[in-house]
């Protein structure tokens, strides 16, 4: 099983189980002073603890356990969540809770970053490999398989609303916490770096949900009830305790995200039951033998969703990109502005500027992929807002930069984004044999060959090509808005879902969209340093 490279820094002891450095304190009841002594002796690999008083009462004391919640309200480390309580979620779980299925309604949703990775790796398109997972899965016993399609199209809506409240914000000159620049908050790994690290960075990151809670949300309140027949009109039901929700997503970190408090209903129901990653759901897959069966001609003709458009990542970046630029061609229709683009590292660090033909800067954005990025990002920021890191590093407060500093920041913990996710199908071995033929062709010939940080960076190109599937958007995001410059592409960017998630947002308040974010005090026990 390939654990995610997301959160692989030198000052975090990742990768490490409790049994060795978990130092989260184990919660016993107090003895009470009138309390009988009591023994405890092992009968039957069983602990059983035996008051010594005239009761003699017997009382069989349970394992201690560490749940993925108690990792995340733990600063000692930052994912060994992943690699020791992994099986909290897991294919085995979803396998038992359709033994055990009942009257319940089974949900999944799938990243369209999960089915372009399987698309990779199996060697075949959408219009067939997407009605074979969706035989197998209701052959499982799931009712509905959906993409995440309309889901992430709410998460960027709601990603707009809350970027122009805090512009407005800071325009208006509020007082408080900072406004601006905005961070983009769909990824768990970075989300669970900046509480446990930089916690005064949190007012920054976006409080909007992430589409896997946006499924969910869907799942519990629209989907599920709907299917089970109950009339949806007005205000929506609470999540329904009968609906198990399953996500499919590229990243183990995905997993962390499900398990927040703040994704629980006070009635104990989560928005998302169980997180499988995109190499867990081709096991399953292959327990079906879902290759054997051959898609109709209606399946092979149904379209494929139409990804959003600016990255394969989500496209958050573009999405508050061209809303700055429709919003200025409605106030100014004859004065068009440009967009600048400049490579900072690589391709995982690029930034974006929107400036009017005066020269004022509109905006200024910037996608940042991979830890390495992030962490001069982080440093960046801090030079820029004030804010101090709450484990390294010192506060600096320089201001009055020249340049304007970033409005919105696409921040994503892998590099590549979200197609290179550490639970992504990896390369086939002969492919991979090839292209170390390849390489070691070149080491001969003297040519540069680029490495990566995980997977190969070729395999990720293969990965993204089949995200975009030959549509004529790519990532390019440069690109993509001065193609949306013309006069008869200024308009709203993918109506059809536009129109969709409109008439689902009527049934929703905004507080239903937001989350919040909780910063982690550094361990002070003196018994907790790695020496």
């Amino acid at each position: 099983m390939a654990f995610s490279g997301a959160l692989t820094l030198t000052d975090l002891n990742d990768y490490l189980g409790p049994s060795q450095v978990c130092i989260k304190p184990v919660e016993a009841p107090e003895m009470r002073p009138n309390d009988a002594p009591s023994s405890i002796s092992v009968e039957n690999g069983v602990y059983v603890e035996t008051s010594t008083g005239p009761s003699r009462a017997r009382t069989t004391l349970e394992t201690a356990q560490i749940s993925l919640n108690d990792c995340l309200a733990c600063s000692g480390c930052v994912t060994s969540a992943e690699t020791v309580l992994i099986g909290m979620q897991s294919a085995d779980e979803v396998r038992q809770e359709l033994q055990r299925k009942g009257d319940r309604v089974f949900i999944a949703t799938i990243s369209a970053q999960s089915v372009a990775s399987l698309q990779t790796r199996l060697g075949r398109p959408y219009a067939v490999l997407w009605p074979q997972i969706c035989h197998a899965m209701r052959s499982m016993g799931f009712e509905l398989v959906l993409d995440t399609s309309l889901a992430r199209h709410l998460a960027l809506r709601a990603h707009v609303r809350e970027f122009r409240e805090r512009k407005a914000a800071k325009k208006d000159g509020a007082q408080g916490q900072p406004v601006l620049p905005m961070l983009a908050s769909a990824c768990p790994g970075w989300v669970c770096y900046a509480e446990k690290a930089h916690s005064a960075l949190l007012p920054f990151v976006a409080a909007t949900k992430s589409p896997q809670q946006m499924a969910g949300l869907l799942a519990k309140r629209v989907y599920g009830p709907s299917h089970a027949g109950t009339t949806l009109s007005g205000s929506l039901p609470a999540p329904m305790a009968g609906v198990y929700h399953v996500s499919i997503m590229p990243c183990y970190d995905k997993k962390l995200e499900a398990s927040r408090n703040d994704f629980t209903s006070s009635d104990g129901i989560k928005e998302v039951d169980c997180v499988l990653t995109t190499g867990e759901l081709y096991d399953l897959l292959m327990e079906q033998n879902f290759e054997a069966y051959t898609p109709t001609e209606i399946e092979l003709a149904a379209p494929h969703p139409r990804p959003e458009p600016g990255s394969s990542s989500g496209g958050y970046l573009f999405a508050i990109l061209m809303d700055v630029y429709q919003t200025w061609m409605s106030e100014h229709p004859t004065s068009t502005p440009a967009l600048e683009q400049r490579t900072i590292r690589s391709a995982d660090y690029t930034e974006y500027l929107l400036r009017a033909e005066t020269g004022e800067v509109l905006f200024k954005g910037a996608i940042c992929y991979g830890f390495r990025n992030l962490q001069n990002l982080v440093r960046k920021l801090q030079r820029e807002t004030g804010v101090k890191s709450t484990r390294m590093g010192r506060g600096i407060t320089r201001r009055g930069m020249e340049e304007p500093p970033y409005e919105y920041i696409e921040v994503m913990a892998c590099p590549g984004g979200c197609v290179n996710g550490g639970g992504q199908m990896r390369p086939d071995p002969a492919w991979k044999a090839e292209q170390e033929a390849g390489h070691a062709q070149a080491m001969q010939e003297g040519a540069p060959v680029q490495g990566w940080q995980g997977t190969d960076r070729r395999w990720v190109q293969l990965v993204e090509s089949a995200y975009w599937d030959d549509s004529e958007k790519s990532s390019d995001v440069l690109g993509t808005v001065k193609e949306a410059l013309s006069p008869s592409a200024l308009r709203t960017w993918l109506g059809d879902m536009d129109e969709s998630a409109a008439a689902i947002e009527r049934s929703f308040s905004e507080s239903d969209f937001r989350t919040q974010y909780h910063g982690v005090e550094a361990p002070s026990n003196g018994l907790a340093v790695q020496w």
